[in-house]
């Protein structure tokens, strides 16, 4: 008897090894006219496009890159002086600062970040950011478990 698909990818993933090519995860897409998630046992790619990007918060884009079971991958483009306020959320995140700067704010911690810094926040910590510099801040964050909430920004693969 196989396991459940469900158990094989977490399996799968904890352990980093990947399932017998004879237990083929059986995943669907799930899909709506809100948005997407994406299979985790499926090759895709997005190219850059204009309906990819959302705005957050005030002087603040997202473009949701990958959205599946193991992970939500994010693209943000924040203007000069914007502000991701204190917040929480139940997956853990994690990132790199592409372009610009500013203060991130985590567990009542402050410290400065710019170009080429990374960062990884537990589950469940109380962070924020504020951009201080004067160009464009581009930050490349990661979160897992997925964020289920991004689902309606999130679009459908361009291919394979």
């Amino acid at each position: 008897m196989r396991p459940p698909a469900a158990e094989l990818a977490r399996s799968a993933h904890r352990f980093n090894t990947i399932a017998p090519a004879a237990w083929t995860l059986e995943l669907a897409s799930t899909t709506s006219t809100e948005g997407i998630e994406h299979d985790y046992s499926a090759v895709g790619y997005w190219k850059e496009k204009k309906e990819a990007w959302h705005d957050f918060l005030p002087g603040i884009k997202r473009r949701i890159l990958v959205n599946n079971s193991a992970v939500s991958l994010t693209y943000y483009r924040l203007q000069p002086g914007a502000e991701v306020p204190l917040h929480s959320h139940a997956a853990a995140q994690f990132g790199i600062c592409m372009q610009g700067g500013g203060v991130f704010t985590a567990s009542g911690k402050s410290w400065e970040f710019k170009a080429g810094d990374s960062y990884y926040i537990p589950p469940s910590i109380t962070h924020g950011l504020k951009v201080t510099s004067t160009e464009e801040a581009t930050l490349i964050e990661g979160f897992t478990p997925m964020r289920r909430e991004f689902i309606k920004e999130t679009l459908a693969a361009d291919g394979p």
